[in-house]
């Protein structure tokens, strides 16, 4: 049904004249006859009734007034902010992103989505991913999450929306000049689990979920020599370039130290582990039109940078990935 033909009930009713009706809408009055006829049509029911004295609302018409007047309202509003969100003269978004996202990943798109939207104030906090999730669920001031974990952690509250966006593998990653890399592993692209037992893991912190993933993925047991906790990935990326012992970690953290030699990249042999990156928010608050349009462009965004990687089979296809 056409928004035209709402429109031609409203200003008849309003008017009380097919002609000035018509006049109104620039169109003529036969035209006008066929909308409401299609109107009549589509309700089943008889609208106006025309007299020598005018037009006059039957029963039905006064009832259904007001629902067309409000269909037309709705229909507009909902066109102007598809067009508010082109523009996006105005607006801010606030979102949280567990480590690997926020620091790794988001960073590109929003300073793109800044340049392209210079009217949005952006603010992009860096949490632990169950603090991402906890902050989503409960409603803060943040409208979207990220977090990089496994694909059924967390999806289990009711109250969120989990929207695999990136495929994350992890990688064994160590210096050129690790005695296994000289020996062992010379030559090689892939390792063993086998291989790293013995090795002395340097983890950002001893609650780290990705050695136990690995542990029920594989079925094995990993036995370390030590296992040192830094606090932060920027420090056991350091620590592996000096030597200092072996990392498991996602491949987005050591892009630029693998690209430049600093750092050497392993997979793993016994398992494929994934983790997805993922778009969090609630299920039950429609997200606002600058949160929608961050959400189209971040999409768009990572099928050019990570076509492999994405997620979004039909923003792959926009770019003529797949």
């Amino acid at each position: 049904m056409r928004i035209e033909n709402f429109e031609a009930f409203v200003n008849i009713a309003r008017l009380g004249s097919f002609t000035q009706a018509a006049e109104e809408c620039f169109c003529t009055q036969a035209t006008m006859s066929q909308r409401i006829k299609k109107l009549e049509d589509y309700y089943k029911v008889q609208l106006l009734h025309r007299d020598g004295r005018g037009v006059e609302l039957t029963l039905a018409g006064q009832q259904i007034l007001p629902y067309c007047e409000a269909i037309i309202v709705a229909l507009r509003d909902s066109k102007n902010e598809l067009l508010n969100i082109d523009q996006l003269s105005i607006g801010e978004l606030k979102i949280c992103s567990s480590n690997t996202p926020g620091t790794y990943i988001l960073p590109q798109v929003l300073s793109s989505f800044h340049l392209r939207f210079p009217g949005i104030e952006l603010e992009s906090q860096i949490k632990y991913a169950k603090d991402v999730i906890s902050e989503i669920s409960f409603g803060s001031e943040c409208e979207l999450g990220f977090v990089s974990q496994p694909a059924d952690v967390g999806v289990d509250d009711k109250k969120l929306m989990f929207e695999p966006i990136l495929r994350d593998s992890l990688a064994v990653i160590v210096s050129p000049q690790h005695p296994m890399v000289r020996d062992k592993w010379v030559g090689k692209h892939s390792i063993s689990l086998d291989d790293l037992q013995g090795q002395t893991l340097l983890t950002s912190n001893r609650k780290s979920s990705t050695v136990k993933n690995l542990e029920t993925t594989s079925g094995k047991s990993m036995d370390f020599k030590q296992v040192v906790a830094l606090g932060s990935m920027e420090a056991v990326k350091k620590s592996v370039e000096l030597n200092a012992g072996i990392a498991i970690a996602s491949h987005f953290l050591v892009q630029d130290e693998v690209s430049s030699g600093r750092l050497l990249s392993f997979s793993i042999e016994d398992v494929t582990v994934y983790r997805f990156v993922m778009l969090v928010h609630r299920r039950t608050v429609s997200l606002s039109p600058t949160a929608r349009a961050f959400v189209e462009y971040l999409k768009k965004d990572l099928a050019k940078m990570y076509p492999t990687l994405c997620c979004d089979l039909d923003h792959r296809r926009a770019a003529n990935l797949v």
